[in-house]
Parts: C-alpha cells; sequence; structure tokens
C-alpha cells in the first residue's frame, strides 16, 4: 500500500474514531452514525471519479452547499442544545475538508477536527470505555501525523508528486512501531500532565444543560405507581464506597439511602408540602455539620459517586446522616432532614458521615430529653384528604388492641407486608387508589405500600410521612462498594413515636418478591474498573493532588533519613556488612549472566559484521561512505567509480539489509557466498 493510500485510509480511522465516541457519548444516534460513515466514503469515491475525470469538481461543491442549507436548519430548529450544534458543525466540517480534498493538509485538518469531537465527547461522559476510545485516538493521530510527515517531505525531495516508499501495515513495519511507540510517550506525558496540573474544580458547563434527566418518583411531586416506571431499568446511578475502617458493611442491618420526604397527600400523590429550607456553613475542617450522634448505631461513612443522568438535585446518603462533605455551594438542609444541592457538579461526587440506627423494638426505652412534635408539626403530618371510611375502619380493626404507637405501627406494618402482594402492575380503576390497593387488588409496587401504611398512621393519629430513596443495592467485594440500580428506587415510611422520636418501617415485601440477581466475578471487577476511573480520573480533585504530594515529601524524607542512617548509628555500621556482600552477589550474578547473554548474542551480531569488513576493504582503496550516505546510496557511487566492484557489493548490501532490517538470520550458503564476494573486494586493484 502506498504511503499517500495509507494516510487517507488512516485519516478515516481517526474520523471514525471521533464517530464512535460520539456514540458513546450518545450526542448522535446509530443511524446518524451511519449516515456520517456513507458521506465519507462518497467522499472516498468521489475523489476517485474527479481523478478518473468523471465527475466535475462542481459536484462536491454543490453537495457542500445542500450540506450547508440542511446544517443551518439544523442550528435553527433540530438541535436541543448548544453542544447538538457544535457537533453538527465539526461533521459538517470534516465531510466538506473529505469532499473538497486538494492536497495533504486537507486531510490533516479533518484529523485534526476530529479531536474537538472527543472535546465533545468528554464532557458529557463519565464512563471508562472512553479511555479506550482516547488511546485509539492517539495511535491513529500519532501515525496520521508521522505518514503526512512522510509524504510531505518526500514531496519536497522530489520537487513533484510524492514518491514516498510502499508502506505496509502490521507489527514488522518500523513507522507502525514507531507510531505505536509514540502514542505510548504522549499517552504517558499526558496523563502525567493530567495528575499535575491545578485542579479548580468542575465548571458547570451550559453546553451540558439538558444531558441529564430527571428520574421519576424524586421531583416535588410523585403520583402513586411512578416507582414502578424505574424498577425495571438495571443501570447502576450511584457508587457508594466505604473505606476499611473497621466497620462491615454486611455486617450491619438492613439500610436505606435517604433521598426526599414528602408530608403532603391529596388522595392520588405525595408532596413536598410548605418545608422550611436552611442553608448549612461549613465548620472549620471545611465540613457540614447535619447532626450529632446519639444511641449505639454505628458510624458508616460513605464516599457516594453519582452517576450524572440523575437529574434531581436530592442528594442521597444513608439516615441518620451527621456530616457532609461536598464542593461548591452550601447545601440546604430542610425541617424533614431531606438535603438538596443547587449545583449539578457538587453532587457527583461526595463524602457523608451517618448513624445507622438499631431498630427500638417493641417495648424499647423512652428518651425523656427528646423534643416532641408541635401542634403546627402535628397537623402537618397528620394531613389528610377525605377517605373512604372502611380505610380507617380497617386501620383501627388491625391497630385495635396495641399499648402504644410504636406497637401500633409495628402491627400496621407486619399486616400490610404478609396479607398484600408485591407487584409492579399500576392499577387504573377510578376508584381512590389506596381503597383500591386494600380492597380490590391487594398488590402493587413499593409506593403503595408506603402511601398505605403513611395514610392508615394518620388515621390514628400517628404522624407519619413518606421517603423516598434507594434500597441497598449489591455490594462489590472488589472495591468495598454498593452498586445502586435504578431498579433499587425505593419508598418507605417514617413514623412518629414520643420518647422515640422518627422511627423507620418498610411495610414492602419487596425483598421476599424479588429474584436475586446473580453477578459474575468479571462483572463485579469490570464494574469495580469503572468505578477506580470515577475516582482517580473524572473526580480527581486538588485535596488529592495535596494528598499525593503529602505522599511523596513523606517518601523523600524517608529516603534521607535512610541515606543518613550510617551517620547516626556510627556504632552499628557491622549491620550493614551482610546488606552489601548480598548486594555484591547479586550484582555479580548479573554481570555474568549479561556476559552469557552477550556471547549468545555474538552469533546474532555476525551479519553486519561481514559489512563492516567490506567497508574496511573499500577504504583501503579510498572509498567510505558519506555521514547521511545510506548502503544503497554508497554502492551506487562505487558502481559507477569502480565497475568491478558493483556485482558483489550488490550482493553484500542486499544481504546486509535483509540482516540488518529483516531481522533474518544468515545461512550456511548466503555466509560462504558472503566470503566470495569479500574475496572479489579484497582482489580489486
Amino acid at each position: 500500500m502506498s504511503a499517500p493510500l495509507m494516510l487517507r485510509v488512516v485519516t478515516y480511522l481517526l474520523v471514525c474514531d471521533g464517530i464512535a465516541a460520539l456514540v458513546f457519548a450518545g450526542l448522535i444516534g446509530p443511524m446518524g452514525a451511519g449516515l456520517v460513515v456513507l458521506a465519507m466514503l462518497g467522499s472516498w469515491w468521489l475523489e476517485r471519479a474527479r481523478e478518473q475525470g468523471a465527475v466535475r469538481p462542481a459536484v462536491a461543491w454543490g453537495l457542500v452547499a445542500v450540506a450547508a442549507v440542511a446544517l443551518a436548519v439544523d442550528l435553527a430548529y433540530l438541535a436541543q442544545t448548544p453542544l447538538d450544534g457544535m457537533v453538527h458543525v465539526l461533521l459538517f466540517l470534516i465531510l466538506g475538508r473529505l469532499f473538497m480534498r486538494r492536497a495533504l493538509r486537507d486531510l490533516r485538518d479533518a484529523g485534526y477536527l476530529s479531536f474537538f469531537l472527543l472535546v465533545a465527547t468528554s464532557s458529557v461522559t463519565f464512563d471508562a470505555g472512553f479511555f479506550f476510545i482516547f488511546g485509539a485516538f492517539l495511535l491513529l493521530g500519532t501515525w496520521m501525523l508521522m505518514l503526512h510527515h512522510v509524504i510531505a517531505e518526500s514531496e519536497r525531495a522530489a520537487g513533484g508528486p510524492s514518491l514516498a516508499p510502499e508502506i505496509w501495515l502490521g507489527g514488522r513495519n518500523p513507522l507502525f512501531r514507531v507510531s505505536l511507540l509514540g502514542a505510548a510517550v504522549t499517552f504517558a506525558i499526558a496523563g502525567a500532565l493530567f495528575f499535575v496540573i491545578p485542579r479548580v474544580g468542575q465548571a458547570t458547563l451550559p453546553l451540558r444543560g439538558q444531558l441529564s434527566r430527571m428520574v421519576t418518583g424524586f421531583s416535588d411531586r410523585v403520583d402513586l405507581g411512578t416507582f414502578g416506571e424505574i424498577e425495571t431499568d438495571k443501570t447502576v446511578v450511584m457508587r457508594v464506597y466505604v473505606p476499611d475502617d473497621g466497620v462491615d458493611p454486611m455486617l450491619l442491618p438492613l439500610f436505606q439511602w435517604r433521598g426526599i420526604v414528602f408530608d403532603r397527600f391529596d388522595g392520588r400523590r405525595w408532596e413536598v408540602g410548605s418545608a422550611e429550607r436552611v442553608q448549612v456553613r461549613r465548620n472549620a475542617v471545611g465540613q457540614f455539620v447535619l447532626g450529632a450522634p446519639r444511641g449505639p448505631g454505628a458510624i458508616l461513612k460513605q464516599d457516594v459517586y453519582l452517576d450524572p443522568i440523575i437529574g434531581t438535585d436530592v442528594v442521597f446518603a444513608a439516615p441518620r446522616l451527621l456530616r457532609l462533605d461536598l464542593s461548591g455551594v452550601a447545601p440546604n438542609v430542610d425541617d424533614m432532614g431531606g438535603i438538596s444541592v443547587a449545583n449539578p457538579n457538587a453532587r457527583l461526587h461526595y463524602r457523608a458521615e451517618s448513624q445507622i440506627d438499631v431498630a427500638p423494638g417493641v417495648g424499647a426505652e423512652r428518651q425523656r430529653d427528646l423534643v416532641p412534635l408541635t401542634a403546627d408539626e402535628r397537623r402537618r403530618y397528620l394531613q389528610l384528604p377525605p377517605l373512604p371510611a372502611r380505610v380507617a375502619g380497617l386501620a383501627r380493626e388491625v391497630g385495635a388492641g396495641s399499648g402504644d404507637a410504636y406497637q401500633t405501627a409495628h402491627r400496621l406494618n407486619l399486616y400490610l407486608s404478609t396479607r398484600y402482594r408485591y407487584t409492579l402492575a399500576k392499577p387504573q380503576s377510578g376508584i381512590n387508589p389506596v381503597e383500591e390497593f386494600l380492597f380490590v387488588h391487594r398488590s402493587g409496587n413499593c409506593e403503595y405500600f408506603a402511601a398505605t401504611l403513611a395514610v392508615l398512621l394518620r388515621a390514628l393519629d400517628i404522624p407519619s410521612r413518606v421517603v423516598g430513596g434507594f434500597q441497598r443495592g449489591d455490594w462489590n467485594p472488589y472495591g468495598r462498594y454498593f452498586m445502586v440500580r435504578l431498579s433499587d428506587a425505593h419508598a418507605w415510611v417514617e413514623a412518629y413515636v414520643e420518647g422515640l422520636g422518627w422511627v423507620t418501617f418498610d411495610p414492602s415485601p419487596r425483598v421476599a418478591a424479588e429474584t436475586p440477581g446473580w453477578l459474575s466475578p468479571l462483572a463485579l471487577y469490570l464494574d469495580s474498573t469503572r468505578m477506580r476511573w470515577y475516582r482517580y480520573v473524572i473526580n480527581w480533585s486538588l485535596n488529592d493532588q495535596r494528598h499525593v504530594t503529602s505522599a511523596v515529601q513523606r517518601g523523600a524524607r524517608d529516603l534521607r533519613s535512610l541515606v543518613d542512617w550510617p551517620g547516626r548509628w556510627p556504632g552499628r555500621f557491622w549491620l550493614i556488612g551482610p546488606g552489601v556482600l548480598a548486594a555484591g552477589a547479586l550484582l555479580a550474578l548479573l554481570i555474568r549472566r549479561r556476559g552469557a547473554a552477550g556471547s549468545g548474542s555474538e552469533v546474532a551480531a555476525r551479519p553486519p559484521q561481514f559489512y563492516r569488513r567490506a567497508l574496511r576493504l573499500l577504504a583501503r582503496r579510498g572509498w567510505a561512505p558519506e555521514p547521511a550516505e545510506t548502503a544503497r546510496q554508497f554502492w551506487t557511487r562505487v558502481s559507477a567509480g569502480a565497475p568491478g566492484a558493483a556485482e558483489p557489493l550488490a550482493r553484500i548490501t542486499g544481504q546486509y539489509e535483509r540482516a540488518r532490517f529483516g531481522a533474518t538470520a544468515l545461512s550456511a550458503a548466503e555466509v560462504d557466498e558472503l566470503e566470495t564476494c569479500l574475496a572479489r573486494l579484497r582482489s580489486l586493484r
């Protein structure tokens, strides 16, 4: 394959890599990518047809003009975000360069423009798969630049069309190997700069304004049954890393990731009422303190990585949240313990510290210092719309004979979890959804169970509220974190009990109804790799740089102390003796092995030696190669001045190139032939 043709192939592959990045990030769909690839193939055909005179140059101009009109319509009416418009403009410019190509710089410019496709992708995707796309781009980009340089220099030297040699694709091609080495060096330098350059925090790009979606169930108003719409989606939306600080998360009681809290019910939907929100200020160490430990519950530290597809301002953490550490603006906390952050980037990664409350149990000791609810708060958490009489009658029937509010709530919770069935089917009749759940279908998803329990509690004058969040998720032992999926979205109830405060009740028999999914070790390991990508690449911060700098400084101090150790311990030099002897023995062994390897390599070095003998014979007769002269150019010059040396030197030069660049050992017959040629050079006058 000629060098110009190889340059075209590599450039087209480079553009395809950029298109693959757009598809990977969801900036264009498979159909759009297919149309772009077809347009690229059309540009290839058009160029060949133009070279053969079958198509006039005006055809390319016409196609570009039509594409420009389509682009204008797209920017004015179809592009949903500025980022979409920018991507479409880039694709138009790349295809325009390919269709109107007249010189090498057009291919080079198309390759340069494809880099900005990766830039656009990097602003919206956080998946580890982008690493492989970027690595392929580095390899292809390095190869394209090298080919462009080789062809340009060949044209400049020849003063006309390229006379570059044939270039073949494969691992034995020196140019291919050099491009691999160049890509590796570039990647290493870029990686070092990535971890060294100062961090100023993630900018909130307006280009990404519409890329995240609001997940059903985490807005201020939620209809009953909406959680069922996302409970079949297995997309991982949150990963919660648990540090190894002596707490085994698998031994903790079941808990959820608490999110939004609803206090008002209109009969068909739960809403966040007039919740009072206050902004929390940082303490002296930069954290937001939200509560103080109480009781025997274990303290759980969490490092939360939230996927950006969740377009909600809710902060999820294990209850009861004590401290929060996040970047950006301060969080807002309402009077129900719900936490929200206005800055989307601040929610992508944050640290939380919670105390896992232990279920009090029937007959638990009451806390006398607990502040009771005010009259307004009781009215707020007892609010109910008009309900059918049999709903309140069922509440009184189930709770009859209970000693206190906690026993009543426990009985109602047990009644719902054992008498009703969990299902994702959403009732469609027009009657009251709680009445339909209790007396008609007797089945529903977690929202129906939670809403019904809260209504039954309020009917018995027990304050309650509904909480929306996630179940604990799947534990990944390879990375010590919980994998939380959209299908883990969950709702439960918090009831207020005098002397105990807000107590969690989960009436949904969801755990018993669901079939536990099995994740292979390979799937867990791949997801742990993705987690490390989030941790050490996407969320690499200024604090991480400080920690690494401190670790390097500590290592330098330890090294200096190790070097200064003999001076500080003059009486213990005898301890160094065994180490010196061992190091000397190891060095001697390495030298001996290197000598053995060198003796074996003499055979591999024999082929170039015959060429050095030929150069010495020719030097005696006044022929020596110039500093920048190749072996073949030297043979041409010697053949013109000494025709008798032309044939033997041609054979020697051919075998030299074969042995030197082809890494091929000589056979015994070829060695004998070379000796004959050297003898003929020796006999020249």
